[in-house]
């Protein structure tokens, strides 16, 4: 008996050090709700009317319509049905399509759900900031498609290249809205904008490379030299030692191109530009490195610090990233290695720096991780059955409806369907 109530008495002790069940905490059901990146109507009708518990949030306090149901294919979602966006869970979307498909339309009307506060479409208490990465490297399409956010009122600022400010800033200038509501600065660093680890991107080092030339050797010395030193970065003393190791004319030319490019982007007196890479919520910053003088390698580099130093100084309710027309930098360089792995990095931690991301490509050449680690995908209008062979397995929603091979072509011939703009 005595060993029986010795077990009851260590039970209720034990049992008592375990919380009970709370109805306003996050159980897992309730938190996979909380962090759908798309519901419909039904479902966010459906959790309002069932009894919440006293001082308990709302699963979904920020919805933001951003399409309806057309063609109906899950068991559950009616024809016509409201879709809603979840700008208050931090996610991640893919967005492709051919040119012209309406991508860049698209993209935009995520920014806008994030962005500004409208009734019309949902509720949005908070928004967040706002950062478009744009680079058209044949210099068709003079300016980024979501600068014309400006016409709905949302302030945009646009960052761009000095030697193309000119020609950007007229061309930005036209853009409806323009007067009011958005600006155009160069984008000019500082070095406290640089490290060593940044500096290392820049100049195009990278710890995996094979027959790594001599004076890249010694850079990297040097480098580590100054890491170690505990003293601030600055560029003067990076070329100082530089010179200090009397490399031979044309042994370190590429070098040379790489400082020679940086020190066109960096301001001169080399302090920071107040406030550059500060987001407020409700605005949307552009960074448009669109300039003959630039390559997409280069691009990827400074896109690279540039991410950086958003998420350094991003504001308390957040920031959504977005990446237009992706396939004309992010290739197979080295840069844009670097540069995919930053976004892979910041879509893991997705939740705890409450970041956004999303990717709008023409081309399947995008790393194939940051196309798993997307919440949604967002299929437009293509004719490529190469396209659909490369993204046919990273569409989650769609695995159930293409198991045998003329589902997959009902599918691809679906897509095709689409209409475009």
């Amino acid at each position: 008996m005595s060993g029986n109530r010795d077990y009851e008495t260590l039970r209720a002790r034990y049992n008592a050090l375990f919380k009970h069940r709370d109805t306003t905490s996050r159980s897992g059901q309730s938190e996979e709700v909380r962090m759908s990146p798309l519901v419909s109507l039904k479902v966010k009708d459906t959790l309002e009317k069932q009894s919440p518990a006293p001082n308990s949030s709302p699963l979904l306090p920020q919805v933001r319509l951003l399409g309806r149901s057309v063609n109906v294919q899950s068991p559950g979602i009616a024809a016509e049905e409201p879709i809603l966006y979840n700008v208050n869970a931090p996610n991640s979307t893919f967005l492709c399509g051919s040119q012209g498909s309406g991508k860049s339309y698209t993209l935009s009307c995520l920014l806008e759900n994030c962005l500004m506060k409208d009734a019309r479409y949902g509720l949005l208490k908070t928004p967040v900031a706002g950062v478009v990465f744009n680079y058209d490297s044949d210099l068709s399409n003079v300016t980024a498609e979501t600068a014309s956010l400006c016409s709905r009122g949302i302030k945009v600022r646009v960052l761009v290249s000095p030697s193309n400010y000119v020609a950007l800033e007229k061309a930005y200038r036209s853009i409806r809205g323009a007067a009011k509501n958005l600006s155009v600065e160069k984008l000019l660093l500082g070095d406290a904008d640089l490290n060593v680890s940044r500096m290392k991107r820049l100049m195009a080092f990278s710890d995996e490379e094979q027959n790594v030339p001599l004076y890249m050797e010694v850079m990297m010395e040097e480098l580590r030299k100054m890491a170690m030193s505990q003293r601030p970065f600055t560029v003067a003393e990076f070329e100082e030692r530089k010179v200090a190791k009397g490399f031979k004319e044309g042994q370190a030319s590429m070098l040379n191109m790489r400082l020679d490019l940086l020190k066109s982007f960096m301001n001169e007196s080399h302090t920071s530009e107040e406030g550059l890479f500060k987001t407020e919520p409700g605005t949307l910053t552009i960074v448009d490195l669109t300039d003959p003088f630039v390559d997409a390698s280069t691009v990827c580099m400074l896109f690279d610090i540039c991410l950086a130093l958003f998420k350094q100084n991003r504001p308390s309710s957040g920031l959504v990233i977005g990446l237009d027309e992706a396939h004309r930098y992010l290739n197979k360089s080295t840069a844009a290695d670097a540069f995919t792995e930053s976004l892979v990095s910041t879509i893991r931690m997705q939740r705890h720096n409450a970041t956004r991301v999303i990717i709008a490509t023409q081309e399947p050449t995008i790393s194939e991780r940051l196309l798993d680690l997307c919440s949604i995908s967002i299929v437009h209008h293509f004719n490529s059955p190469a396209w659909y062979t490369a993204i046919k397995d990273h569409l989650g929603g769609a695995s159930a409806l293409t198991t045998s091979v003329d589902e997959g072509k009902k599918m691809f011939e679906t897509i095709v369907d689409l209409r475009v703009g």
